[in-house]
């Protein structure tokens, strides 16, 4: 047999290995779950005992493992099955953590901290599950594709031009979700589950803009700025119509994850226009516009009725005549015949 031959045997042995059984799929993700933790358990509990590249191959191999299968998995439907969402993200957590291990034996110590090492890192994950999602057709890995692009993106901007202070970071908060929503409403009839997932995305987005201004956050991602003190009015009137637009969102197309985003999105508004102004606190501006806008809404759905006009008769009939029924004619053809309802015999 030839050697090439002998090869591909190897390789399609091998897959039919790994590839799960559509029967037998909820175990093997009900056993993949833990198998991931434990390697994650591993890399924290042993991180200053073993080196980074035994953490590296241990990582791979555990990733090879839980995404080949995956990716194996056959599609059964149009849309993957739970067992196969579980694979493909655990597998993806795993190769996250893959990358990390791989930059520290590229010698960076921090790669979560290093800018450029972030950017690269996540923008690999950010390909990776884009691939997955339009390959595999898994929505969920749509959410994590663009929550991964947002990273890279900030990283990228924070590594190339070193912004000063949180301005900018915002501003592109703000561009990242609007891009969001105008990919979902694009997709949303031809894939409507990942433009729900493109929806969450963007309320993601908006609520990482939101805790931006308390500071705690750009300290964890890297950028380093000034983010003291309750945002001005266009930042409270942004996450004022977020908030809304998600609730909005989620009553329309019925969707939950929108309405708890949003929620908290108007909560995070309520905390920073409940600050109170220099001089003090006072009805003016959001208590009174809320309250003016919320009321005449209310009012305007409480309003008086109008009775609806009764509507139009049948084709084919006047109007002030008796309407007709039809009534079985004799024969076996079964013929009909119809006249008013009036004329009807009581017998």
């Amino acid at each position: 047999m030839p050697q090439g031959t002998d090869l591909r045997a190897r390789v399609e042995r091998g897959r039919a290995v790994l590839t799960p059984h559509p029967h037998r799929g909820d175990l093997i993700a009900a056993g993949a779950v833990p198998l991931a933790l434990g390697v994650l358990l591993l890399n924290v509990r042993m991180n200053a005992t073993w080196g980074d590249g035994v953490f590296l191959v241990l990582d791979a191999l555990a990733c090879a493992l839980v995404l080949g299968m995956g990716l194996l998995a056959p599609l059964e439907g149009e849309r993957p099955r739970s067992y196969q969402q579980v694979l493909l993200l655990a597998g993806q957590l795993l190769g996250f953590v893959m990358l990390l291990r791989l930059a520290q034996v590229l010698g960076v110590e921090d790669p979560l901290m290093e800018a450029g090492t972030r950017t690269w890192i996540f923008l690999v994950v950010a390909s990776g599950s884009a691939w997955i999602a339009r390959t595999r057709r898994s929505a969920v890995c749509t959410l994590v594709a663009g929550l991964a692009g947002l990273v890279f993106l900030l990283s990228f901007v924070g590594w190339v031009f070193s912004p000063e202070g949180p301005a900018t970071v915002r501003w592109l908060l703000l561009a990242s979700a609007v891009a969001f929503v105008l990919a979902a409403l694009a997709r949303r009839d031809r894939e409507r589950r990942e433009s729900v997932y493109l929806i969450d995305a963007a309320g993601v987005t908006i609520v990482v803009l939101g805790l931006s201004f308390l500071g705690a956050l750009f300290t964890v991602l890297g950028f380093i700025g000034a983010p003291t003190g309750a945002p001005g009015s266009g930042w409270k009137l942004v996450l004022l119509a977020a908030g809304l637009g998600l609730i909005a969102y989620a009553s329309v197309d019925r969707e939950s994850e929108p309405a708890y985003l949003g929620t908290f999105v108007l909560l995070l508004f309520v905390v920073y226009a409940g600050i109170p102004g220099a001089g003090g606190a006072s009805l003016w501006f959001w208590p009174l516009a809320l309250l003016l806008i919320g009321g005449a809404a209310v009012a305007a759905g409480l309003r008086p009725r109008r009775e609806l006009p009764p509507e139009p008769p049948g084709p084919g009939v006047r109007r002030g005549e008796p309407p007709t029924e039809p009534l079985p004619g004799p024969g076996a053809g079964g013929l009909w015949a119809s006249r008013p309802t009036s004329d009807r015999d009581d017998a």
